[in-house]
This record gives C-alpha cells, structure tokens and sequence, in this order.
C-alpha cells in the first residue's frame, strides 16, 4: 500500500530513519525494541471478565439485594419495615424504571429515601424512576451537588463527549461493539437520544462527615470517604455487618486517574478511606460496581490489598519524583509487588498504574517535567514538519510506520502522529495506517477504557464515524431547568468568544424574577466577570428582565429572541434600553 507511494530515493531515505529518529524524535538511544504481541490475548481475559456483569438481582443478606448488569452502575435495594432505601440510581431513567422493576418482585414497600454515594452520572440519573412523583428524600454529601453543577455547566460538551469515548459509547454507530466496560456491561445511553434520560433528583438531606440515621427501621452510617470524586460516602449498616463502599472499591485495578478527564484525586485519601473500612469489621462489602462479597477475612482481605496497591502506587511515584524522575519514565517503570499483581481485585479493567502514576506526578508538581526544553515547546505542528523533514519526509515515515506495524504498533501510531501533525487530513495513507495500529492495540490491551478509545479514534481515522457534542436537546433544557440559574450564567461565561469581546467594555444586569435572583454580567479585558447583586442597581445599566425558565429557552434556541423581545417574555430597561445592544452583547457568547 505504502510503497506505491515512495519514490525510490525515498526507500534509501526510509532505511536511514532509525538513527535519525532516535535522536530527533528523543526515542531511548538505538533502535526501538520490537514489542511482540502477548501470548494470550488480553481481549479474552476482557471477556472473561463479562461474567462480573451477568444480570442479577443478588440478595446479600436478608432483605438487601444489589442489582448487576442492568447499567454501568450497580442500585442496591436496602428493604425497611415500611419502606425501602435505594443507594445509587444508574446512568438513565429507562435502565433505572428496569431495575425498578425487578425490585418490584421482591417487595412492593414504597421508597423511602434515595442515597447517592457521590455525583458520578451513573450513580445519579435514574432517582426520579425511583420516586415515582412523590417527595422523596436524597441523602448526599454537602458538596455532591456543586459537583454535579460543575459537571453540567462547565465541562458538559468534553466530558460527555470523552465519556463516550471511554465507555465505547460511539462504537455501535461505526460497526463495533463493548466488550465490557471493566465496571459494568455498558453505560446505559445512546449518544444523541435524549429521551429517558434524565432523572436527577437534588439532595434534600446531607452532612460533613458522618450521619446516622433510621429510616423505615434501618439503622444506617453515613461516612464520608474521600476516594474517587471528594464526596465520595460509604454507607454501614453495623447491625448487618454490610459495607457498601460506593465507587471506592470495586473489582479492578482503582481508577486513580480516569482518561475522560478528572480533577486530582487524592490517592493518599483514598488509601486511608479503604483502610478506615477495614476498621468496621464488615462481613459483607456490597460495591456499587462488580458483584458482591461475604465472609469478614475475605472482604478485609480485598480491603487489604486494594488500600495497599493505592499507597504503593503512590509512595514509589513520590520516591521517583524525589529522585529526579519524569513522569513517563516513572510510568514506565513503576510495577505492581507481584503479589499485588496477581490479585484478582487488581487486574487493569478499569484503572491502570502507568495512567496512576503520571496523575499523581501532575498532582503533585502539575504539567512542568523539569527540562528547560519544555518551558516553551516548538510548536506541534512546526516540530512534525522539521522532524519529517529530517527523518527523510512523510513517504520515509510512513514506510517506517507500516514495516513496524505489526510488531510495534505504538511506534507506528506515534510515527503517523508527526505526519498528521504536520498535514492534518491532507495524508489518508496516515490515517489509515493509524488506524491499523489503533486496532491492534486495543486487541493486546485488558483495559476497556483504552480499548474503547482505541477503537473509537480508528473508526473517526477511517471515516465511519464522526464525534461532537451532544446539541441541547428539549429534554436537556428541561433537565437544565433543575439548576439555580447562577449555573447556566457560569457556562456563559466559558464560552465568552475572545476575538468577538476584544476592546468590548459592557455590563448587563440580567433580572430573574421566578428564582428571586439578580445578576451583572460585565464583559471586558476579554473575560466575563458575574457578580451577584442584592437588589436590581437604580444605576442606568441596561438591564433584562426575564424568568430562568425563560432564560434557558432563549439560549439553547429553543425559543426566537426577536420574538421574545417582541412579546414581551424579555424586557429590556436601563441605559438606553437599546435592544440591538443586547443583540450585540449576546453574540459575544455565540458558539459557531
């Protein structure tokens, strides 16, 4: 394929790229080892793993049952004298109204209470199923719902869009299919439809530290356990001897850094909270992920070892760091104890040491590697192209690309990185071979995340299919309607357009009577400053009037506004009341 498309001067030029790139591409001194295929492949110990996930409705101990397999998360049914508790809800309300079902034929008590046990969407958007209408409680912890608010007017567009990535979310649309998704079957949704989706509930009832409470004659421990979000909780019942430890432990390597993005985690807190557990003397460790497990010296024994594997991981990153070392060589060289290894709990379906190791690098001393080089890098695509040019030109590349394709398929993505670089789109032959490594590796990989992304990316490469975020739908706007309107205006402000605003200095005061709020929006030195107001200001600034609700039509689209000025649903005061300022100001925040 590729050598129709090398001249033959070029051949001679290919043959000279191994020393060329291994000082110009700063690979280890040499030529670049083989890495041969694994002996078995690891996508069967990745299937093996499925039966984790075989749908079920398991009854621990009398009258606490977990549901598996019915979405990404498991829901835990806690059954009371005249009620029932549900710890955590899944991803969507039609998976939820499922396993809602099934509890149905255990018992017919209404719900009691709602319990989330952090504000991850797969533990979160399916209460409303459970509620059913009525005024349920939600038991959380205090910062759940500024989590969840982040998530949803700040980052929604990347980390959805990643999400899906990671969770093989696209892959049906390009012809593949999940394997497993390391901590469930799938997550429950198909990107692009909205409907029976959101059924997020806000926290009525949370705490700090530790709450203890009877609800339908179930004494229950709340816990505060920092770990895989900072709001993460446990829930104890002592009386049963049953742990659920929400997403703190589950059976796989922890994800101590998740690769659709994610805030620090603190991995020395999320050590202590696994080993705090062990102090409870549990005989029963219900996970929101994975099956279930009973027996004290089994459930302290896996405690044990999860806390332990989380601390070595991070103690000898530290020790390299101390040392002088950069991440990706610590990556490289940081292992597992071999006992820890071998560990049934610790195999990299989810989580990953190399991926631990570089965020707890960045934790600690953030992006800046030590080498002065990298204080301000050439360029990427200016740094492809000299690279190209000195290893012989794109034809050498990919010559090189292809001939190590099948024994170093890493290599051979990262050789068709530097010409997609440096010709974005323009070298089909690039992306092709890409591609080709891309699905060779997600055959040697366990880790579905990787082999999800893996398989994603190759399917965008060869034109199957194309990723961009989810547009606002009516059922995100309704959804959307759920959060103080303080949200929506932040989101506004990280999509302020920096070319549009330059030299603008404007302030808007933006009056939303139905939530009793008022807020200025002040555009200048190219950012978006929102200040909370105590009253409307008798100070001449233009100023709209128009209800949240109202608010979020407008700017998803689902309403005109020249219509809404027209009819009255937006007012316009202050200043010179002029509506074609207004027209203007918002353009600044228009996403093209």
């Amino acid at each position: 394929m590729v050598k129709a498309y090398i001249t033959e001067s070029r051949r001679s030029a290919a043959r000279m790229l191994a020393s060329l790139c291994a000082a110009a591409l700063s690979a280890c001194g040499g030529d670049p080892a083989p890495v041969a295929p694994p002996a078995a492949p690891a996508s069967e110990a990745l299937a093996a793993h499925s039966a984790e996930f075989q749908k079920d409705i398991v009854e621990v101990v009398p009258g606490i049952h977990v549901a598996i397999g019915y979405a990404l998360a498991n829901v835990i049914l806690i059954e009371g004298d005249d009620g029932v508790i549900i710890v955590d809800t899944t991803e969507s309300l039609a998976a939820a109204r499922a396993v809602k079902t099934g509890f149905e034929r255990i018992t017919d008590k209404p719900v009691a209470a709602i319990i989330y046990t952090h504000n991850h969407t797969d533990h979160i958007f399916g209460a409303a199923a459970f509620a059913q209408g009525r005024d349920v409680p939600v038991y959380a912890h205090a910062t759940t719902w500024s989590h969840i608010e982040r998530i949803m007017n700040v980052l929604r567009p990347v980390i959805e869009t990643r999400s899906f990535r990671m969770f093989g979310n696209y892959l049906a649309q390009g012809g593949e299919a999940v394997v497993n998704d390391g901590i469930g079957p799938a997550l429950a949704h198909t990107p692009g439809t909205d409907t029976d989706l959101f059924g997020l509930l806000q926290p009525t009832h949370t705490f700090q530290d530790r709450l203890e409470v009877t609800i339908a004659g179930r004494h229950l421990v709340l816990l505060h356990a920092p770990g895989e979000t900072d709001d993460q909780i446990l829930v104890w019942l002592p009386e049963e001897k049953v742990l659920l430890p929400g997403d703190n432990v589950y059976k796989a390597f922890p994800n101590l850094y998740t690769i659709r993005g994610t805030r620090y985690r603190d991995v020395t807190q999320w050590a202590e909270s696994v080993r705090a557990m062990r102090g409870l003397g549990a005989e029963h460790l219900v996970p929101s992920h994975t099956r279930p497990v009973t027996g004290a010296a089994r459930v302290d024994e896996i405690l044990r070892v999860y806390s332990d594997a989380i601390q070595y991981v991070h103690d000898q990153t530290v020790r390299g760091i101390n040392q002088g070392l950069d991440a990706l060589t610590l990556a490289a060289s940081i292992e597992l104890p071999p006992d820890l290894a071998a560990h049934p709990w610790l195999q990299p379906f989810y989580g990953t040491v190399p991926w631990s190791v570089r965020a707890i690098y960045a934790g600690y001393l953030g992006w800046y590697d030590g080498n002065s080089s990298n204080l301000f890098p050439t360029p990427a695509a200016t740094r492809a192209s000299r690279l190209l040019a000195l290893a012989g030109g794109e034809a050498a590349v990919l010559a090189e690309a292809e001939a190590r394709l099948a024994q170093d398929p890493q290599w051979a993505a990262e050789l068709t990185d530097l010409v997609l670089a440096a010709n974005p789109g323009s070298v089909p032959i690039a992306a092709d071979l890409k591609a080709q490594a891309l699905r060779i590796l997600a055959t040697q990989t366990p880790n579905p995340n990787a082999r999800n992304w893996y398989l994603t990316e190759a399917l965008e490469l060869e034109g199957r299919l194309t990723v961009a975020p989810s547009p606002l739908t009516a059922e995100r706007v309704e959804f959307a309607r759920g959060f103080p309107i303080a949200g929506v205006l932040r989101s506004m402000a990280v999509s302020l357009d920096p070319a549009r605003s330059a030299g603008v200095d404007q302030r808007v005061v933006f009056v939303f009577p139905d939530q009793g709020a008022q807020y200025a929006i002040h555009v200048r030195n190219q950012v978006a400053a929102i200040e909370s107001l105590p009253a409307v200001p008798d100070d001449g600034s233009l100023t709209v009037t128009v209800t949240a609700s109202d608010w979020l039509d407008l700017l998803s689209g689902q309403r005109g506004l020249p219509l809404a000025l027209a009819d009255g649903t937006l007012q316009v005061s202050g200043g010179l009341a002029d509506k074609g300022d207004l027209l203007q100001f918002l353009a600044l925040f228009r996403q093209d």
